[in-house]
């Protein structure tokens, strides 16, 4: 299944107790602080540095610009929404670690990640689901860093449509994991609303697993 979209647009550090919301809603844990500040700040300034973002296009009446930069880090190509794919790329050492410290905490196992960059509140991601690669019930985690931006997500009614009056939301900081199991990603959309409070850079690493 590829992503679905409404079209509405290097040291361990032991985690903070996970949180779960305890509403009868989506099956998603908050790891807060899963990185220290310093880890957190290291991590931000290596991708910020080194990592290949892009700006693709969409097709929608016409050619758009997507309201984010992208990169992906992973051995095979990902197609999604209209028109774009992004193509495999090796997977750095630094984003290799990272994923070990992940799966060392027990928090899943993966072998890729989409970087996504927020460069200021115009920026967004329309409410979607992640592709589950043949998985019906996939974990998927990502990672924080730099400003704080809602996280929401909604119940599917039928096809892309949601029930808004399902919406929770979460708060994910510099540093946090949010990580969405079970039949979360195939019942629920989830999004990144666009805001027009003065808001600074948001870097969100999302890893998956694709099984060979």
């Amino acid at each position: 299944m590829t992503e679905i979209s409404n079209n509405h647009d290097l040291e361990h550090v032991t985690a903070s107790e996970p949180t779960v919301d305890a509403r009868p809603a989506a099956d998603v844990i908050l790891v807060p602080d899963f990185l220290s500040r310093e880890r957190a700040d290291a991590l931000l300034e290596r991708i910020r540095a080194e990592s290949e973002f892009h700006q693709n296009y969409i097709q929608l009446f016409g050619s758009k610009p997507i309201p984010r930069l992208e990169a992906w880090y992973g051995s095979w190509d990902y197609p999604y929404s209209k028109g774009i794919v992004l193509k495999c790329a090796l997977m750095p050492d630094y984003l290799q670690d990272v994923i070990r410290e992940i799966g060392a905490a027990g928090l899943g196992e993966f072998n890729a990640v989409l970087i996504n960059r927020y460069r200021d509140g115009k920026d967004y991601i329309s409410p979607h689901s992640d592709d589950d690669y043949g998985d019906p019930e996939p974990t998927i985690t990502s990672l924080t860093l730099g400003a704080t931006r809602p996280f929401r997500l909604a119940k599917i009614i039928s096809g892309s449509m949601l029930d808004k009056s399902t919406t929770v939301e979460y708060l994910p900081a510099h540093g946090d994991l949010l990580i969405m199991r079970g039949r979360t990603n195939s019942e629920w959309q989830h999004w990144v609303p666009r805001t027009v409070r003065p808001i600074g850079e948001r870097i969100n690493l999302t890893f998956r697993m694709r099984q060979a």
